[in-house]
């Protein structure tokens, strides 16, 4: 009687057990290594800091340089140098209420450092411009700083002196930059800017210094909408190319916070240190 075929199975070589343990090994380090990865911390964006210090920086400049045209008849102007009068960088123009501050249709570098182009125009009503209760409204045709553009209404309200004696002003700005390697930054911003020295001077910038407060939006130009709260009031001295001192929170669209820190004393320099959520302290260069 035939005996019927019993399946016996096949023995596998100890090459093949080594070979399948050494694959399960290796896909089994691969996706730890995966998780691992996929857990790191991506290195947090904080570009939102630079726009802010690059658009506050510009507004208070076309400020500045209001202030100055409307302290010299018309002609020649130099930004920043040591008396308004000096060899100019732009021609001032008063007519009527307007004042036409025109650096031409090519950069001009200024004494501060940086290049302008185009024209400011501030136009004022309510009296003389530094008269109590006057307000001065700024815009910009074709205006270029350090080949950033700059548009929008910056209306400036001369609120008369503090206590202390001080000039002071309340400010809002509804504006943008667009930025020379694209991208546009929009800001709506109200503050309020006192003149804490060299206002006795008016001819002379170089002893001018300014406390700045307030708070508004920013919004990058990739569309995040950042809240910006000035918690420590900002010190610009119109002797320094930068922020010299104070702090910003900044509110993001993950519902964080940030804080942006200048320092506790006047320096002139340009950094600055963030602190991020998990306590790291991070250098930035002000631009």
């Amino acid at each position: 009687m035939p005996v019927a075929n019993k399946f016996i199975p096949m023995r596998k070589s100890p090459f093949i057990i080594c070979l399948s343990t050494a694959a399960i090994t290796i896909s089994a380090f691969v996706f730890i290594a995966s998780c691992h990865r996929s857990k790191q911390p991506a290195v947090e964006d904080t570009g939102y800091a630079s726009d802010h210090a690059t658009t506050e920086q510009t507004f208070n400049d076309v400020q500045t340089i209001s202030d100055q045209a409307a302290n010299v008849g018309s002609g020649s102007l130099a930004f920043r140098t040591s008396a308004v009068t000096g060899s100019g960088c732009a021609t001032v123009t008063h007519s009527g209420d307007s004042i036409i501050i025109d650096f031409g249709p090519t950069d001009c570098l200024c004494h501060d450092g940086r290049k302008r182009k185009g024209k400011i125009i501030a136009t004022y009503t309510g009296g003389g411009y530094t008269d109590s209760g006057s307000v001065h409204t700024i815009t910009f045709d074709n205006f270029y700083q350090n080949d950033n553009k700059v548009t929008g209404i910056k209306t400036v309200t001369n609120m008369g002196h503090n206590p202390l004696g001080q000039p002071f002003y309340n400010i809002s700005i509804t504006g943008a930059v667009t930025l020379n390697g694209g991208g546009t930054i929009s800001v709506s911003w109200l503050r309020q800017r006192t003149w804490t020295a060299g206002y006795s001077t008016p001819t002379d910038l170089t002893d001018d210094t300014y406390s700045i407060t307030g708070s508004g939006t920013l919004t990058r130009a990739n569309g995040m909408k950042i809240t910006v709260n000035i918690s420590i009031p900002l010190v610009v001295a119109q002797s320094c190319h930068w922020i010299e001192q104070g702090a910003v929170v900044y509110s993001l669209p993950s519902g964080a916070s940030r804080t942006l820190d200048f320092g506790n004393t006047p320096t002139c320099d340009d950094m600055a240190t963030i602190t991020l959520g998990n306590g790291t302290v991070r250098d930035i260069t002000l631009p």
